[in-house]
């Protein structure tokens, strides 16, 4: 049977749905209000008076901030009220993106154009819409000609080989082509495939900090980084962040650096292409490891970026592109699964923070030039936090955030004085000239290795919990290959005011890179200090391999045998830190439940045979246990405390009873394990 509506019917019934539905608001609004005046507020000061009876009046800054190495200065808790002192993360710039969408970026590999090419279409079969390919130049002294790093596009053929077939119209290139940025520009333009995106890591600044030596004479720089200002919609002119970052930069130093080297490509413009130029610029950041201030950092560029377009006198509309790195920093080759979850949360903060695109490095990117699994699985974390997570579905989702707005704020704030302070000297090259960044770069530097050499903070795996039954990668390959430049008989005439133009019809030609690199690639003799990017876990790898080397040369490893004595708790603590620290170092733990005494743990460990004996105990049972544990064990191997003693005078003691090393919290662990492989190895070279 049907039934018949009729429009005036249809409109009643349409009426009182949505007067219902108001009402169901409104009553939903009214038990909320109810419920929160069941609760009296709690001002600052409540909030602080419980704090300090929890801490048994301690200083609860004190006691409960902790030390970022990034130069910030988080509080245990913030409060509504602490959003009115903030006055650069009000600015609307953050939130000028409508959603938190990200361009999911893969690292290309492949040596040949072809082998690119291969890996360029399983990504887009993977859903990836941007690839990043290393194709740089370098320079030897007294060498003739130079070197390509990466994939080999030394002609135009080589570039079209590698784009065959691919539609690139809605997918985006990223070239790590530092100095060689020009010749692929011009390669570029010169394709018959229609290419809408793509962005050129070009830093000539960066290339001074890194290979201590200007690329080029002032003039000619300059006149360079106009010209790659063309009228183009291509980001050509980048700010490297990420180099700083690994070389050892703070929060702080990597964006007011990046900021400074934004000016100095503002600052050589002509006039009338400032704003060209200004269009032109890409932000290179690292993903770190700090998830909510690395989210702080990615919000406070775009602050920063706004406050240089006004100084400038440049539409503050002009937007700033962001891609950002997870870092190899903290990568590790020991344990190396954990490098997915380091990533993980990285591309997160990074995402979070509004970064325009993405590149996840895989997990086993420093030691394996291309494996399609770690490939796959970095790809996935793109897919599982946009897909399953849905992070970007909204925008800006920290805003409103106490911690992140102020941590914002500060981040902001400071990097623009670190940058204010570089441009007082005249500017990112003057500062670099004079020595003024690489000292404080190298300061944060040490802190963070200092850091992580004390356990203050964690690499899993590798300077904490390690997994003593793994072996490291045999050889660490280089993400890059390396191949001569090649050159032909013959020589084309390259228009310097005119070069890109020039130098794409010299590639129409059959010219080589090899033949036209000197037109654009000139590094100067006056020499700079350099900055060193390292990776934190390095130390500890070296210690670890070292054991594997003497286990290789004597067919069996270094045994440690844990002693623990006495109190249960405190041995327990004592033998599980104990087992962690020296696991680092890829040793043999043998740990058994305990001991009452040192004769029946010496009645139990006298058939064994491992080369060091740890004591694990109470300090208020070592002054008792030490000595006996001594004289039971010391004709057995190194002799080994797990704790701190209280004062020199009763470590004095601890030595003379035969304690040949102390391992405690606090610790420099590479330099104690050093210590220990010293004495170990040597010793079965002796007895060899």
């Amino acid at each position: 049977m049907s039934v018949l509506v009729s429009e005036t019917e249809c409109s009643s019934l349409f009426y009182n749905q949505i007067k219902n539905r108001i009402k169901l608001i409104a009553v939903k609004k009214q038990q909320e209000t109810n419920l929160f005046s069941d609760f009296e507020p709690v001002s600052r000061k409540q909030w602080e008076e419980q704090i300090k009876k929890d801490l048994k009046g301690a200083d609860y800054k004190e006691k409960l901030s902790w030390e970022t190495l990034e130069g910030l200065t988080p509080l245990p808790f913030y409060r509504s009220d602490d959003l009115e002192k903030v006055k650069y993360s009000k600015s609307n710039t953050i939130h000028q993106k409508i959603s938190s969408t990200w361009t999911e970026c893969e690292p290309i590999s492949g040596s040949k154009p072809s082998e690119a090419n291969e890996q360029i279409n399983k990504s887009i079969e993977g859903g990836v819409n941007a690839f990043q390919i290393r194709c740089d130049i370098s320079y030897s002294d007294g060498a003739i000609g130079g070197n390509m790093i990466g994939t080999q596009l030394q002609s135009q053929h080589n570039f079209d080989e590698l784009i065959s077939g691919i539609d690139l119209t809605d997918k985006t290139l990223y070239f790590d082509s530092g100095m060689n940025t020009p010749a692929l520009l011009a390669m570029l333009q010169n394709s018959d495939t229609e290419i809408r995106n793509a962005a050129f890591f070009f830093d000539p600044f960066t290339f001074t900090a890194s290979h201590g030596r200007e690329p080029l004479p002032t003039d000619q720089l300059n006149s360079i980084i106009n010209q790659l200002s063309g009228d183009h919609d291509f980001k050509t002119l980048t700010a490297d962040g990420l180099f700083y970052h690994t070389s050892g930069a703070s929060i702080i130093q990597e964006l007011g650096i990046s900021l400074a080297i934004a000016s100095e490509y503002l600052a050589r413009s002509t006039k009338e292409k400032l704003t060209q130029t200004a269009r032109s610029i890409l932000f290179r950041l690292s993903a770190g490891p700090l998830y909510f201030p690395e989210i702080a950092k990615f919000r406070a560029v775009r602050i920063l970026w706004a406050n240089l377009l006004d100084a400038y006198g440049i539409d503050s509309s002009v937007p700033l592109p962001i891609h950002a790195e997870t870092t190899p920093q903290n990568q590790t080759l020991s344990d190396p699964h954990n490098n997915l979850l380091r990533a993980t949360t990285e591309a997160m903060s990074a995402v979070i923070g509004g970064v325009d695109s993405l590149l996840i490095q895989p997990h086993d990117s420093q030691f394996n030039r291309s494996n399609p699994f770690s490939s796959r699985i970095s790809r996935n974390i793109h897919h599982i936090i946009n897909e399953e997570s849905h992070f970007g579905k909204v925008a800006d989702p920290a805003a409103g955030s106490y911690y992140v707005e102020v941590l914002t704020d500060e981040i902001a704030e400071k990097s623009w004085e670190f940058f204010q302070m570089i441009e007082k000297q005249g500017g990112f090259m003057e500062s670099l000239k004079n020595r003024v960044i690489q000292p404080k770069v190298a300061d944060s530097k040490k802190r963070k290795l200092e850091a992580y050499a004390t356990g203050k903070r964690t690499l899993v795996g590798t300077n904490n919990y390690p997994n003593s039954d793994e072996e490291l990668p045999d050889v660490v390959i280089s993400t890059d290959f390396t191949n001569a430049l090649e050159v032909t008989d013959d020589s084309a005439e390259i228009d310097l005011s005119n070069l890109i133009s020039s130098l794409s019809e010299a590639f129409k030609s059959d010219a080589l890179v090899g033949d036209l690199f000197s037109s654009y690639f000139e590094p100067q003799k006056v020499l700079y200090t350099t900055l060193e990017p390292f990776r934190a876990g390095e130390i500890f790898e070296s210690i670890r391999r070292r054991t594997e080397k003497e286990v290789e040369k004597n067919g069996k490893n270094t045994r440690v045998q844990l002693v623990p004595i006495g109190n249960i708790k405190w041995r327990k603590l004592r033998a599980t830190f104990a087992s962690n620290i020296l696991g680092c170092a890829g040793f043999e733990i043998d740990s058994p439940i305990g001991y009452n005494s040192a004769e029946e743990a010496f009645n139990e460990l006298k058939n064994s045979t491992s080369d060091l004996y740890v004591l694990c105990g109470a300090d208020a049972d070592y002054e008792e246990m030490t000595k006996s544990f001594c004289a039971k064990f010391s004709k057995h191997g190194l002799l080994i405390l797990a704790g701190k003693p209280a004062d020199s005078d009763l470590e004095s003691k601890y030595r003379d009873y035969g304690i040949q090393h102390f391992i405690y919290s606090g610790m420099n662990i590479p330099k104690v394990l050093s210590a220990i492989q010293d004495q170990i190895f040597n010793s079965e070279k002796a007895t060899s």
